[in-house]
């Protein structure tokens, strides 16, 4: 299999992984900071939503192993942090930062006060 085959297969295996507290793969989440194929070694560099990320290790592990099986054996796959990068939600796609925005005002509905009740206006 070619270097591009096997990227193309990294980036396959890192969308089938959710962020778990937000339910988004983490592709679109843009917490894919690189991923650089040479050879049979792969290294994919993520970034984190905030530094403290409790789940970190976790997607880390989740990520490796997606990377392994898509890939098949005989391939090193090396999964690290990227400390100094900082996510900001531009980095996602635009599907996702519009699912996360709240909801446009649109007058004072029923649904509208209770938006301004729970502070999403």
């Amino acid at each position: 299999m070619g270097e591009s085959a096997v990227v193309d297969r990294v980036w396959q295996a890192l969308r089938s992984i959710d962020d778990p507290e937000l339910g988004v793969n983490i592709v679109d989440l843009g917490l894919v900071d690189e991923v650089a194929v040479d050879g049979k070694s792969i290294a994919v560099r993520l970034m984190m939503t905030t530094p403290t990320c409790p789940m970190a290790a976790l997607m880390f592990e989740m990520a490796r192993a997606a990377i392994e099986g898509a890939v098949g054996p005989g391939h090193e796959v090396a999964v690290t942090l990227d400390r100094n990068a900082r996510w900001h939600p531009e980095l996602a796609v635009e599907a996702v930062r519009d699912r996360f925005a709240p909801p446009p005002p649109s007058g004072d509905s029923l649904l509208d006060r209770a938006a301004r009740l729970i502070g999403w206006r």
